[in-house]
């Protein structure tokens, strides 16, 4: 039998706090994200309707169980002790995300602070991550098609991803309480405006409010805006700011961790080298960062 509490890991810089959970529960616990392809697999045979929010989801060969909220806090009492569950939950709880409640409007940021927090949001720490974006291994190839063909606005526009575009695209996966996607958004409508590409923005389940404020202060409210947390997932972005080259036909030329404009630019260069080139040099690289020029 596997237990996996599956919830969003948050900002690419939070890759330990997994590690955290897993060694507070004495290793009886696995923390996988939400937004990975197999806790959607999960979910979909254990609660076909299911929520973005956490969730403990127990694997018994092909049975499969989910639970959720104080349901989810009673099932952990069976397999750990109190002193246990009371460090999970501080440490999730540090990271920004509610462990025993929905946490739709409460991505943890980089810096593990909460956007519900009274205290004033702090300037967003300048990221010590010279050159290029850093490329992952999550979501599709690079050459593979789109696993979204289409996607729709806050205005009910649809965009789309696949063939037969005149553009190409750039989908940048933002939270609002992110610092690394506040220093990302704060230069993003004057990139936005001299770029060649399409730059699609896409949000997972957030408040309106919230979103409001973050376009409004970042003059992005005229920009293509999706919410949409099942378009995150189909891509597998596990931690924001996260972004992918799509060409026009639909093909994923690029993609990995943006933390500044200098990261968007870079990854908008994968454009103009080809699928196989890069793929080539990457595999020639001895680290994930990667410039294009």
């Amino acid at each position: 039998m596997q237990r996996y509490i599956l919830y969003d890991s948050g900002c690419a810089q939070c890759d330990d706090l997994s590690a955290k959970l897993e060694k507070e529960s004495g290793g009886a616990l696995t923390a996988v994200s939400l937004y990975a392809p197999e806790a959607k697999q999960w979910l979909d045979r254990a609660r076909p309707n299911w929520k973005f929010e956490p969730t403990l989801v127990q694997v018994d060969g092909e049975r499969v169980r989910a639970y959720t909220g104080l349901s989810m806090r009673a099932h952990m009492l069976t397999f750990l002790n109190p002193l246990q569950l009371l460090k999970i939950a501080r440490v999730v709880q540090q990271a920004g995300v509610p462990l025993f409640g929905s946490f739709e409007a409460h991505e943890p940021t980089a810096q593990g602070h909460n956007a519900e927090e009274s205290e004033p949001t702090p300037e967003p720490s300048k990221p010590e991550m010279p050159g290029g974006f850093s490329l992952t291994r999550v979501g599709p190839e690079i050459g593979a098609e789109t696993p979204v063909a289409s996607v729709t606005t806050t205005h009910g526009e649809t965009m789309r991803l696949a063939a037969n575009e005149q553009q190409n695209t750039l989908l940048l996966f933002l939270s609002t309480s992110c610092p690394f996607c506040v220093a990302v958004a704060q230069a993003l409508a004057e990139y936005a405006h001299d770029a060649p590409e399409r730059i699609i923005i896409i949000f997972s389940a957030v408040e309106q409010s919230k979103l409001d404020e973050f376009l409004t202060q970042h003059q992005l409210a005229e920009s293509p805006i999706v919410v949409s947390p099942e378009t995150r997932a189909a891509f597998g972005v596990t931690g924001v700011p996260y972004g992918f080259a799509l060409d026009q036909h639909g093909i994923v030329r690029g993609k990995g961790i943006v933390n500044n404009n200098d990261h968007l630019d870079s990854l908008a260069n994968t454009f103009y080298v080809s699928v196989e080139a890069f793929k080539q040099a990457l595999a020639s690289r001895t680290e994930d960062r990667v410039v294009v020029s």
